[in-house]
């Protein structure tokens, strides 16, 4: 019978269904399983007796496979071709394997880009930057035989603790839609697939715990969590989404049939791949306790629509015995293979499942890669504060240096990085951490007795790699990775102390500091948390019960406000509480801007960088206010409390300390000033389904040149169910000289105003809204009321997700 498949001038779907018509039972299961490359590379070869041993009836796909590439890339693409070679050649039916890996800061290998964190992106608030980050990370991740990277991560993230808000694009939907449809447009513009993740709501956790139970009602989970994965699948082609562990009304996401069926494929109409988060199958057996056995708990994931199994197949191999007893349906298996079969055939596997292995050096040694990460990390610096305008400072000024950011070149690296992942298996070798907790796989250690797994990732590499991965510094340096102090130094006389560590109270030079702070003019101190799997204050995992700075910070801090000299706070990792802002005379959020990231904070300091990030995060003045979020509905949140008069009094506000946060969504000063006037709103009666049309004029009045974030908010008020009380529609980041202005036009189609009714209908209905504009969720310099006139729309499945904004004309 003759093969279609192999014949791509056929079409996909043929050639889907041909293959899967000739594949037995057991070869349509192992498609659905996922492998560790430490199960079968071992000193840095493949064993082929163990690749065999699973994949001789073929198989799905090799995860976290960016490991094979810490010491050495080319060898890395070498190492793809013979995989690839086994499969295609020595498999009955020749279909190639998925090598996939995270990418949340680009290409996690040798030579491979890194950039800043995702969080740092969505700062920038340009979009396009996450476009070509992807780019980037696309191109070498398939230079190497990558084919699938499992980011973006979309997560609304409104809870600080959660030691994972570093990875996302922070708590505004459509701020992490415009980053996430940017992203997969990049990377699957060059032909390799994203895996989005984590679907769904796995940031609302309770108590800011990691995999903690998620309490959020269907209006919430599709209106705020779906929505940037349904934008990415129906504007990118997004295709893949991997469920998280969260458990939703008594179901984990991998199990259950509610979120997976009904809302993911019927609702949201997703037709790609659903994997599963790491061992999180596992997690349904030994963390929830819902199956009497992992095989079960296969199976209950399986029958509610979970297509495969990540990071090894596990339950998922032992799918055929409930084929074989009746207690699944062959066609169950057989939806998610064509998943699977769909995704190979489109990456163009089948004709080219090799990679160029001459190209790969001259891949990654593209200086533009670099400037790419400079580049966000320049646009992601927030000016927080600037009092008496300390900032920009003068180079006659004699600086003291003080904290353990002052001095690191891996702090302001975040994690899912390829320094995060070499201090992984350096701490795995030596032995010394038992309880990493990295994506699930630590639990596939434990249930797997006979497998290489996770503690064994070590033994991937052979004795002169490790010469390289135990010489962290070395690393650092052909990263060309930088310093606050070394770039400093270039500017300014400096006084440097380190203080203490980042959370080990073991070790303090305060004294010195104090000595140090004395003899200068001004304190920069450079504070915050470091971000990985091993001794770190940020990570998956990683998460916090408090906001102060951790270890002996936040005594430093208080030491150095007493000494009645100007400081200048940057803050690094994630955010914390400024219990006093007593002697700070300017506030920098600098997030983890990648190993570049020290010349930006450098060049803002001097004057050279005007900074124009912008927070894509809340800043609550103390924990008891989390989760503090712009855009909480009305009744519930900061915006309906009043002044304590009697009227107010039972709708609240603390008695022990301010309800409004300490900086808002949105918010992020510059070093020149801008003017935005002539608002016009083209017509205020808009018809139900047409667009609202609006423009401003925006003249930086300043002396030197700097951007500005036009951001667009709306209030609906005539709803019949509770509202947030104003939603970001729109923004644009304009850049200008000196008396320079430039007319922005926003043309916002009314059917990205969607919500669910009290029917539960997802609809646009006739009412009154304001329209705001401002340069943050609380700087709101203009209101006006528009009319949606017409008859009540569902526009469920006939959703927009962006507006388009144009700069019109310049002077």
């Amino acid at each position: 019978m003759k093969e279609f498949y192999k014949n791509p001038a056929c079409s996909i779907e043929d050639r889907v269904n041909d293959l899967l018509s000739r594949m037995t039972l057991e070869e349509k299961i192992m498609q659905l399983c996922g492998e560790l490359p430490s199960n079968f590379i071992i000193n840095g070869e493949i064993n082929y007796d163990k690749l065999k041993s699973f994949g001789k009836n073929g198989y799905g796909r090799i995860t976290q496979y960016s490991l094979t590439g810490l010491v050495n890339s080319a060898k890395t693409a070498k190492i793809s071709n013979s995989i690839q070679k086994f499969f295609v050649e020595k498999t009955r039916l020749g279909i190639p394997i998925i090598l996939q890996s995270e990418s949340l800061a680009g290409y996690p290998g040798k030579d491979g880009t890194v950039f800043p964190a995702m969080l740092n992106v969505a700062a920038t608030w340009e979009p396009e930057l996450a476009r070509q980050m992807g780019e980037i990370t696309a191109e070498e991740c398939s230079a190497v035989g990558i084919n699938t990277v499992m980011s973006p991560v979309v997560d609304i993230a409104r809870d600080p603790r959660w030691g994972r808000c570093y990875e996302t694009f922070g708590e505004d939907v459509y701020l992490t839609t415009q980053m996430g449809v940017n992203y997969v447009r990049g990377v699957q513009g060059k032909n390799v697939s994203c895996i989005a993740k984590h679907f769904l709501g796995y940031s609302e956790t309770q108590g800011g715990l990691n995999t903690a139970v998620t309490r959020l009602n269907s209006r919430e989970l599709y209106e705020v969590f779906a929505t940037p994965f349904e934008a990415m699948d129906k504007l990118a082609g997004l295709d893949g989404i991997m469920a998280s562990y969260s458990e939703i009304d008594g179901l984990p996401v991998g199990c259950n049939k509610k979120i997976i069926d009904d809302l993911l494929r019927k609702t949201m109409k997703f037709k790609g791949l659903l994997t599963s988060d790491g061992a999180a199958i596992w997690k349904i057996y030994d963390y929830f306790k819902l199956a009497q056995s992992y095989a079960e708990a296969g199976l209950m994931a399986k029958k509610a629509g979970l297509d495969t199994e990540i990071p090894v197949g596990g339950a998922y191999r032992q799918l055929a015995k409930f084929v074989k007893n009746g207690q699944l349906d062959e066609a169950c298996i057989d939806v998610s293979v064509k998943r699977v079969l769909t995704i190979k055939f489109k990456l163009g596997l089948f004709e080219n499942p090799y990679v160029d292995e001459k190209q790969v050096t001259s891949l990654f040694s593209n200086p533009a890669k670099k400037k790419l990460s400079e580049n966000i990390a320049d646009n992601s610096i927030i000016l927080l504060s600037n009092k008496d305008n300390i900032l920009p400072l003068r180079t006659d000024t004699v600086v003291a240096l003080i904290g353990p950011h002052a001095d690191s070149k891996r702090y302001p690296i975040s994690g899912y990085s390829y320094p995060a992942y070499i201090e992984m298996v350096q701490s795995l070798k030596s032995q010394a951490k038992k309880d990493i907790s990295f994506n699930g796989i630590i639990d596939e250690e434990h249930k797997q007795k006979d497998s290489q797994s996770f503690n064994a990732m070590y033994n991937m590499f052979q004795d002169n790699d490790w010469k390289y991965l135990n010489d962290t510094e070395n690393i650092l340096q052909d990263m060309q990775a930088l310093s606050l102090k070394e770039q400093l130094e270039q500017f300014y006389s400096v006084n440097y102390a380190k203080g203490c560590e980042v959370s080990d109270i073991g070790f303090s030079n305060m004294e010195e500091c104090c000595r140090k702070a004395q003899d200068s003019d001004v304190i920069i101190l450079a504070v915050g948390g470091n971000c990985g799997w091993v001794d770190v204050t940020i990570g998956e995992g990683k998460d916090r019960c408090s906001l102060d700075l951790s270890g002996l910070q936040q005594d430093l801090l208080k030491k150095m406000q007493v000494l009645d000299k100007p400081i200048i706070l940057i803050m690094y990792g994630t955010i914390y509480n400024i219990p006093s802002m007593q002697n700070i005379k300017a506030v920098l959020y600098v997030g983890l801007p990648g190993p570049y990231g020290a010349k930006s904070v450098a060049n803002v300091i001097k004057g050279s960088l005007n900074p124009g990030g912008k927070l894509p995060i809340t800043i609550p003045r103390s924990i008891g206010q989390i989760p503090v979020y712009y855009n909480h509905k009305v009744g519930s949140g900061y915006h309906s409390i009043g002044d304590k008069t009697m009227s107010t009094i039972f709708s609240g506000g603390y008695v022990d300390g301010d309800c409004r946060p300490l900086y808002p969504f949105g918010f992020g000063l510059s070093y020149t000033t801008f003017s935005i006037k002539d608002i016009f709103i083209k017509d205020k009666d808009i018809v139900l389904g047409e667009d609202i049309i609006l423009s401003c004029k925006i003249k930086n009045i300043g002396s030197v040149a700097g951007s500005e974030v036009v951001q667009i908010y709306y209030y609906f008020k005539n709803a019949h169910v509770v509202r947030p009380n104003k939603e970001l529609i729109a923004f644009k980041k304009v850049i200008l000289q000196p008396n320079e202005e430039k007319t922005v036009l926003f043309t916002i189609n009314t059917k990205q105003l969607g919500y669910y009714n009290e029917e539960m209908q997802f609809v646009i209905e006739p009412g009154q809204a304001d329209l705001m504009v401002g340069t943050s969720s609380e700087d709101i310099i203009y209101k006006a009321e528009i009319n949606l006139i017409g008859k009540t729309l569902n526009i469920l499945g006939k959703r927009e997700y962006l507006s388009n904004v144009e700069i019109l004309e310049s002077m």
